[in-house]
């Protein structure tokens, strides 16, 4: 059930921050050592990352679906321009970004996959069981 307090841009913050912290907490460390040490990890990650590109294209949708119906409504103003003209630039953008994310999801589709079958063969961390 959603908050309707709650501002919903704090969600997709959140995300980027999510995505941020994914970002530091997998790189390579001084001495080279990879971030992600196991191909399980791997795999979690492109699944993870798949299904956030999988809801990013409603996501899209559904803010182009508000935004037109502000402007059905008469809601709308625009510092230059008209409001027409900046919700129809608004609308095809956020459709280009669908397909991007469309596609983004079906190449991380493609990505899990391929990395399912993988396996370590590497010495082992007695203290990290992410294999």
């Amino acid at each position: 059930m959603t908050n309707r307090d709650t501002d919903p841009t704090e969600h997709p913050r959140k995300a980027a921050e999510a995505v941020r912290a994914f970002n530091h907490a997998t790189q390579r460390t001084r001495d080279r050592h990879p971030g992600i040490a196991y191909p399980g990890t791997v795999y979690r990650a492109i699944g993870a990352f798949g299904t956030l590109a999988h809801r990013l294209p409603q996501a899209f949708d559904q803010i182009g679906t508000a935004l037109a119906d502000l402007h059905t409504a008469g809601h709308l103003t625009a510092d230059h321009g008209t409001p027409t003209e900046h919700a129809i630039a608004v609308s095809e953008a956020l459709r280009e970004a669908e397909k991007h994310a469309t596609a983004m999801a079906e190449a991380l589709e493609r990505a899990h996959r391929a990395s399912n079958p993988l396996g370590y063969s590497g010495p082992i961390d007695d203290a990290d069981d992410d294999l």
